[in-house]
């Protein structure tokens, strides 16, 4: 992933244009690290630290705000229409993460679904029953 400006992002213009757009670049790819490690810890089965994570996810977004409101502030819109690769990238690389983050979501919910299904049976079989323990038959 390049870290520097590349050819989807904007040519070098009078006025320092680079300079003026370098930050939201920046901010793009730092936000597309953080989304595709996330993509592919969810993917490979990993358990990764969501709240670390989601950090990460607000900081980038942050910056990316930032410097995207500076940059419309200096440069006109046919310079930040230069960008539009780069956010249609992004987004891409956003949506697949929402895909993993709805599967990884959905075996979760299937995972207590059988942890419930599993104590509702045992309790049916008395196998944890109050009345046991309290009549001082062991469990």
């Amino acid at each position: 992933m390049p870290s520097t400006l590349d050819s989807a992002a904007p040519a070098k213009t009078k006025g320092g244009t680079d300079a003026v757009l370098k930050p939201v670049v920046l901010a793009i790819h730092r936000l597309e690290n953080v989304v595709e490690t996330e993509t592919e810890l969810l993917l490979g089965g990993a358990n990764p630290d969501l709240s670390e994570i989601n950090a990460r996810k607000s900081r980038g977004l942050y910056d990316f705000t930032r410097a995207m409101n500076k940059a419309s502030t200096l440069a006109d819109a046919p310079t930040l229409k230069t960008l539009q690769p780069l956010l249609d990238q992004l987004k891409q690389k956003l949506e697949r993460n929402c895909e993993a983050l709805q599967l990884h979501l959905r075996a979760v919910g299937e995972l207590s679904e059988i942890i419930r299904s599993a104590i509702e049976t045992q309790e049916a079989d008395g196998t944890y029953s109050m009345q046991h323990a309290r009549a001082g038959h062991a469990l």
